[in-house]
């Protein structure tokens, strides 16, 4: 559990805490940690001495309650993790899930949107700022680095990500940390290494596009050679596609998210399951409205790639078997301004984002120690 809350949070709040548990063997960790500050999870990575990633996270969801004796009883019963904060107890990450399937109504709530703080949610950043931590835990090293994932500003809506970045790393320097935000695809390319092939210089590494499918968003970019040379992204990601489809079926929000995880397959999808037949036409919808917007995009640009393209995607929303090859088909129809030879799912989706967020952590405490 978080320690030294009531500095977070302010003094109207309290947690449950739990009984320690047993200690696990030390890992030796590289200094440098990555966090993937996602609407749907936040993912924290770090990597052992022998090169091994591991990683936590957290679901990035809440269920609110009010503040009533029902209501503590429940909590007090129940093993449920949750944090008052003002007037209502919030039921965190997996539990808030779990509640709220078991109750049967209401919905979960994000402290995130489309990549962002939540506007709509008053105690947004405080709520955030628990999972974070608790999540992140303290530094291995007095001001640890570490790279915190931020979304490219959207092309689709107007809004940018400036007071996010800020809010951020304000709290990150409070835990003790030295920390800077990393654009989310391109810690994809740090993580998997997109590969163009060209006609007069072979395979080039580190160049290609990626994309991170989020829950609130589609983050792309174009690199050539490491150097980040497009970035931005794109709303209505898998958050939109989970409500419509509850919108057009009845289903609870919750439930859909539950289809989507456990049984959809975009390749071989249950058309008798009303759910999974929802999902696989809005899934294509998504994708055909990304990959327009990603060709759109690409072709006011300036920069011009002599080669054949890998993209490499990763994220939650990528998860669904098939995605991948429905993603390929929609490139392939499109006018994109280079040739796709391929589209590559990172081997660790999930992970990804974070650790390469880790890497370039790492690269940053090996900086700090040539110049000291």
């Amino acid at each position: 559990m978080a320690e030294d809350l009531d500095a977070i949070l302010g003094d109207d709040s309290e947690e449950r805490r739990e009984e320690p548990k047993p200690d696990k063997p030390t890992q030796e960790f590289k200094p440098g940690v990555g966090v993937d500050i996602g609407t749907s999870n936040i993912v924290v990575s770090r990597q052992t001495k022998d090169g091994k990633f591991v990683s936590r996270f957290h679901r990035n969801m809440l269920y609110p309650l009010e503040i009533s004796e029902e209501s503590a009883d429940l909590l007090e019963r129940s093993s449920y993790l949750y944090v008052k904060v003002g007037s209502n107890y919030y039921v965190i990450g997996e539990d808030a899930l779990k509640l709220v399937n078991a109750i049967g109504k209401g919905s979960v709530v994000r402290p995130m949107k489309d990549g962002i703080l939540n506007p709509s949610l008053k105690e947004s950043s405080e709520l955030l700022f628990f999972i974070i931590k608790a999540v992140v835990g303290d530094p291995k090293t007095k001001n640890e680095p570490l790279r915190f994932s931020i979304p490219a500003n959207p092309i689709d809506v107007d809004m940018d990500n400036v007071f996010h970045k800020m809010v951020l790393s304000n709290f990150f320097k409070k835990l003790g940390y030295d920390p800077k935000a990393v654009n989310e695809a391109m810690c994809i390319a740090y993580d998997c290494n997109p590969v163009m092939k060209s006609e007069d210089e072979g395979d080039l590494d580190m160049s290609g596009i990626t994309v991170s499918a989020g829950a609130g968003m589609w983050n792309i970019a174009l690199a050539f050679k490491g150097l980040s040379l497009v970035e931005f992204s794109c709303t209505k990601s898998g958050d939109h596609l989970d409500e419509q489809v509850s919108k057009m079926t009845g289903v609870p929000k919750t439930k859909v998210i539950k289809v989507k995880e456990k049984k959809l397959d975009l390749d071989n999808t249950d058309m008798s399951d009303n759910v999974q037949y929802a999902l696989s036409v809005y899934y294509e919808q998504m994708i055909d409205r990304m990959v327009h917007h990603i060709t759109q995009a690409f072709k006011d640009q300036t920069s011009e790639m002599d080669g054949e393209i890998e993209v490499v995607v990763a994220g939650g929303t990528s998860m669904a078997p098939g995605f991948c090859n429905k993603l390929k088909d929609s490139f392939d129809r499109s006018d994109l301004p280079f040739e796709v030879y391929r589209v590559r799912h990172s081997e660790t989706p999930f992970y990804t984002v974070s650790q390469g967020a880790c890497i370039r952590a790492q690269a940053d405490y090996a900086k700090l120690q040539k110049k000291t």
